[in-house]
């Protein structure tokens, strides 16, 4: 799969984009495996753009809008988890899994729904990607507004077992697939 990274006249933004950029040419093999290994899912779309954002906010976008990346994220671990958390929206869309409007939410319901999917396998990948502590700060960075759709949709999915997570999402595939 290939991330088409748009760079734009605005230096900061290309700044943002070559970041990004120069982690996902050294980790795409390895993000590509961990992701496999714990959805048995592949990318359908073969390739994805991406645009930088000055604000916070991140989107996966879908097959026709661009996936958008906050370039206030600018540390290594901030750019991983960012990227790896959008690419698990791609995943899931691209695969029938989410609404075709998956990065449209319509109210915070829909959104909570959504990230219950892939919290079921997101926070496997970071402990591959990044190791167990690191996954755990980017959980609690996620969670730190109280009652919040992610704080909920972590809580759940984590208190799930590995092996109860799996089970939980090969559920979901079998009910969005149907050629399993």
């Amino acid at each position: 799969m290939k991330l088409v990274f748009k760079y734009e006249d605005n230096f900061e933004k290309t700044l943002a984009a070559a970041r990004y950029q120069k982690f996902w040419e050294k980790s795409s093999s390895e993000i590509l495996a961990s992701f496999y290994k714990h959805t048995q899912l592949r990318f359908k779309q073969k390739k994805i753009t991406i645009h930088m954002r000055e604000d916070g906010r991140s989107m996966a976008g879908n097959s026709h809008q661009p996936m958008e990346l906050s370039m206030q994220r600018d540390d290594e671990q901030g750019i991983t988890c960012t990227l790896i958390h959008e690419l698990a929206h791609r995943l899931v869309i691209g695969n029938g899994i989410d609404p075709p409007e998956g990065n449209k939410f319509i109210d915070a319901h829909a959104n909570y729904y959504v990230h219950r999917h892939i919290y079921l396998f997101l926070y496997d990948v970071y402990v591959d990607i990044l190791g167990k502590e690191v996954a755990q700060t980017e959980v609690d960075r996620e969670s730190t507004k109280p009652n919040s759709f992610y704080t909920k949709a972590w809580a759940w999915a984590l208190a799930k077992s590995y092996d109860q997570r799996q089970q939980s999402f090969m559920s979901i595939k079998r009910r969005y697939i149907h050629n399993l």
